[in-house]
């Protein structure tokens, strides 16, 4: 739900004025909180664009949930047509 500290870290340590930041995340189930608007205020000389986020895996009760088999030709989409959304926006360099 939050940015972690060493992510937090990171970004204030470089100086990311005037690039392009995508950011993008998976997670257990609880979507992305509040990482996004923090990785905006971290970088606000920045382009930082539409972010993405998916559930992945997760652990319960010992056993490992993973993103195979039509989850994860589903997964693939949707990430290809997050990719596609904000192609246009980023700049090739």
């Amino acid at each position: 739900m939050q940015l972690p500290p060493p992510m937090k870290s990171f970004l204030r340590q470089h100086n990311f004025s005037g690039k392009t930041i995508i950011p993008f995340n998976s997670n257990g189930g609880y979507g992305i909180g509040s990482t996004f608007d923090t990785v905006k205020e971290l970088c606000p000389n920045s382009n930082v664009l539409e972010g993405f986020t998916m559930r992945g895996g997760s652990e319960r009760d010992g056993q490992l949930l993973v993103i195979q088999g039509d989850k994860a030709k589903e997964a693939e989409k949707t990430v290809v047509k997050w990719l596609r959304t904000i192609k246009s926006k980023a700049p090739l360099h």
